[in-house]
């Protein structure tokens, strides 16, 4: 390529781009919270397999089994 147009990713000098983004910065404090249960099986109906919509206890939406794990 030619000077007016150096190849992709490289400065007009020629020298490699910097790969570290420069609005990037490491957290310094304690990750924020929420976000949904890491486990879902008490959710989940022994019957049918499917998710439920509410904690147990509840009924199934799908089956109508009784969901009540603890």
């Amino acid at each position: 390529m030619t000077e007016e147009h150096p190849e992709r990713g490289e400065a007009p000098d020629g020298t490699p781009p910097d790969r570290t983004p420069p609005d990037r910065t490491p957290p310094t404090g304690p990750e924020p919270g929420g976000g949904e249960s890491a486990c879902l099986l008490p959710l989940v109906c022994e019957e049918c397999g499917a998710l439920a919509e509410a904690r147990p206890p509840v009924v199934c939406w799908r089956c109508g089994a009784q969901v009540d794990r603890a």
